[in-house]
């Protein structure tokens, strides 16, 4: 029945993308939360732009877009993770464009073949409660993470958390070899940071943790740091690692089989600019990975791209290989 379900579900939404209605509406496809549409949107309908947005889950989303490919509904995609846009991108789903922003755009924000363009990124961080751990004792890496004093200080979550995934790729990219693979000593460390860690496999067994006193570390993208402390009254500080930070970043990309591809393109070029990315800043407290976007930023979003120093990670590289690393943590790490 819930087979059924999804496929009502992706029927009716398959309907309402191809109606006449859209038929000349630039369709985007986003798993950007309701908020964040509802401003694009309205934002770019001010600016010119005749868009609609199907939105949905990340992983909805992917599966429809690999689905759709030899009829695809969308002319563009956008906010979609790193690991998603190099899969996507792989399975030649996009074409290239460079936009209008882009050369001013940080490397490691866009790819080799000009096909997929980073517009905002959010750290995996590793923090702590001040009140219960001192500065002198915070690990100073991921790697001190295995050390002695630490077993039982923090939590591993489940592998299906996008969280979780980040920080694992991060780890493991620390271990790779001439051919990309994970070296035994990858392996074998993660071994070590499971077997000293907290698991757990929902959101309120994580909580617990927390609560009651044994874990102190937070491994959690940068917004969920401060969503934690706020709901469990830590009183966090963010560490610099030595060797970076994972960062999430989300991209955009145009569809290789749009038929509106003067449309897309004067889109993207407007979605990406400074002004736009700044706007967005503003309204989300996203960190804007253009650097003329972040100078038009509030102080405290630009105080926040400060904090950490993002670990470089070949993100085409990693994202064919992730599920079999995850599969294997699942089978005989974890």
């Amino acid at each position: 029945m819930h087979q059924i379900k999804r496929l009502l579900t992706l029927a009716a939404v398959l309907i309402a993308v191809t109606s006449p209605a859209l038929a000349n509406s630039l369709v985007v496809y986003s798993p950007q939360g309701e908020e964040n549409v509802q401003w694009i949107v309205d934002q770019a309908k001010a600016a010119g732009h005749d868009v609609q947005v199907l939105r949905a889950p990340g992983g909805e989303l992917f599966d429809r877009l690999v689905a759709e490919k030899n009829n695809p509904q969308a002319d563009v995609v956008l906010g979609m993770v790193d690991t998603s846009m190099a899969l996507l991108k792989k399975n030649g789903l996009f074409q290239p464009y460079t936009p209008a922003w882009a050369a001013d755009l940080p490397a490691q924000y866009k790819d080799k073949e000009g096909i997929v363009y980073k517009f905002w990124s959010t750290p995996v961080v590793i923090a702590y409660d001040s009140e219960k751990l001192a500065a002198e004792r915070a690990p100073k890496s991921w790697l001190d993470l295995t050390r002695g004093e630490y077993k039982g200080k923090y939590v591993i979550g489940n592998t299906a958390w996008q969280t979780t995934r980040v920080y694992l790729a991060g780890i493991l990219a620390r271990f790779l070899d001439d051919k990309g693979e994970v070296t035994q000593a990858g392996w074998d460390f993660l071994g070590a940071f499971y077997a000293n860690a907290i698991v757990v496999d929902d959101a309120d067994a994580r909580k617990e943790a927390f609560k009651s006193g044994g874990a102190v570390i937070n491994l959690n993208w940068f917004g969920g740091v401060i969503k934690d402390a706020r709901e469990l009254g830590m009183q966090v500080k963010v560490i610099d690692p030595e060797g970076g930070t994972p960062v999430i970043s989300e991209g955009v990309a145009i569809m290789a089989g749009t038929d509106q591809l003067e449309q897309a393109k004067a889109f993207v070029d407007w979605f990406g600019s400074a002004d736009v990315m700044a706007g967005y800043a503003k309204k989300f407290g996203q960190v804007p990975v253009l650097p003329a976007a972040l100078a038009k930023s509030p102080p405290e979003v630009q105080a926040n791209a400060e904090l950490v120093k993002a670990q470089p990670i070949d993100w085409d590289a990693v994202a064919p290989k992730l599920d079999g690393w995850l599969q294997k943590i699942e089978l005989e790490i974890r």
